[in-house]
């Protein structure tokens, strides 16, 4: 006994140990989705951009040599001659002023890599959210396969049950007939679910990157439960303080909104740039070179300092409308702030809204589903002894299994819909709404 026991509690442990969480599901999705990965490898580059960028702001040198060989004899300013020549030297040039391009450039290119950094943020919470859904769809097929397949069960015991008031002539052949034809659309409803638990299986693999996925931790409502009574109970009047703390912390951690607002950033410093067309430019310069022909023992070295100043005077026009475009595009990235921070707002308020109705959901379709378990559970007993009809019976029937399937539908809706809150907000610790709904 003691033995079966032991291997029972082993299987047990086994096929918990292979079931994928949803932790773990994540983490999967972080290493190994394709999309993301490719956002990694553009910060990166970006990263790169800025510290050349930098570089640009710093002297740059370079080294020169030459060796010429003569086909005859030449002669010199000496009045020598000469067979081979052998020179070498460097050259240092650093910029003074650009227009401001330089600077201006590597702030863009630090603005650059900051809107990187924030593409990046929003593709791994994107990400994050991708597989939540994912993860929540196969489970809610799964749970509706299983409610399928206990309907389909219990309408086979109508149906052998009919089969005895029938043949005791208690139960017309009409209704009989109806009661398998019932059993045979159940039979093709099994069938769709069980396909569309595979494929959302299939979607889920093929977003981890993985070869397969046996099993899946199920999410007991349990744990959800203390928020879902939080939310239920609350009235839309009551969610102007939870709006604010919500847009509160979007305004500051949503990835298209300070996207749009380093585009500003960039856009004002380009307009600057521009402007900088129209200013002269400086650069300090210094050389130094050794030369000697062949007759000559030592070589002869030369230096050079010089400042290098330039100012553009034509074409003016095309500088003109380089500040011109360059000032319209500012504008539009302001225009575009103000939408995306309207949008931005809108769809905070509009998710909490809309967390809120699927759980006041969770809540009566849970008390639907207890009263139409209970009221088709007597119906059942009622068939047995011929006091109802077959047409009451799966009329309570269809009523407990639509019932079912709305109960779990609306709590994988509720997780859902939680998860795109979390998105528009910016963040990926659950826990920071949580303690906003538990205020």
């Amino acid at each position: 006994m003691k033995i079966k026991l032991t291997i029972i509690l082993l299987l047990i442990i086994s096929i918990s140990l292979s079931a994928l969480t949803l932790d773990e599901a994540k983490k999967l999705a972080l290493k190994n989705n394709p999309d993301l990965l490719a956002q990694q490898q553009a910060t990166e580059a970006s990263k790169n951009t800025l510290w050349q960028s930098y570089l640009n702001l710093i002297p740059s040198a370079s080294l020169t040599g030459n060796y010429t060989k003569y086909d005859e004899p030449r002669m010199t300013g000496g009045l020598e001659l000469a067979e081979e020549l052998k020179n070498y030297g460097y050259s240092i040039t650093q910029p003074v002023f650009n227009g401001g391009k330089i600077w201006l450039g590597a702030r863009m290119a630090n603005d650059g890599y900051k809107i990187a950094k924030e593409s990046l943020k929003n593709k791994t919470l994107s990400t994050i959210a991708d597989v939540e859904s994912k993860y929540f769809n196969v489970l809610e097929n799964q749970i509706l396969l299983n409610i399928s397949k206990k309907d389909l069960l219990s309408s086979q015991t109508n149906v052998e049950i009919a089969q005895i008031r029938f043949d005791a002539g208690t139960l017309s052949k009409a209704e009989y007939l109806q009661l398998q034809s019932e059993l045979a659309g159940k039979e093709v409803t099994l069938i769709q679910i069980e396909n569309l638990y595979q494929i959302s299986l299939l979607e889920l693999v093929n977003f981890l990157q993985i070869d397969k996925v046996t099993e899946l931790t199920e999410i007991p409502i349990e744990s959800h439960q203390p928020i879902l009574d939080k939310l239920s109970n609350k009235s839309l009047s009551e969610l102007d303080e939870m709006i604010n703390m919500i847009i509160n912390i979007g305004e500051s951690n949503n990835s298209s909104l300070k996207i749009s607002e380093i585009s500003i950033k960039t856009n004002k410093k380009s307009l600057m740039m521009a402007g900088g067309n129209f200013l002269p430019s400086v650069n300090l310069q210094y050389s130094n070179n050794w030369a000697k022909y062949d007759f000559q023992d030592d070589y002869n070295e030369s230096g050079q300092l010089g400042l290098n100043f330039s100012i553009p005077i034509f074409p003016l026009v095309d500088n003109g409308l380089e500040v011109a475009k360059a000032n319209h595009n500012l504008k539009q990235s302001k225009y575009a702030l103000e939408t995306i921070s309207d949008g931005v707002k809108l769809s905070l308020q509009s998710s909490l809204i809309n967390l809120v109705a699927a759980a006041k959901t969770v809540r009566y379709s849970k008390l639907a589903m207890e009263f139409s378990k209970e009221t088709y559970d007597q119906m059942k007993e009622r068939f047995t002894y011929g006091v109802i009809t077959a047409n009451d019976l799966l009329s309570a029937e269809i009523m407990f299994t639509s019932a079912q399937n709305q109960y779990t539908t609306s709590f994988y809706n509720f997780l859902r819909t939680k998860s795109t809150l979390q998105l528009v907000m910016g963040i990926e610790d659950p826990q920071i709404l949580e303690e906003i709904i538990n205020e």
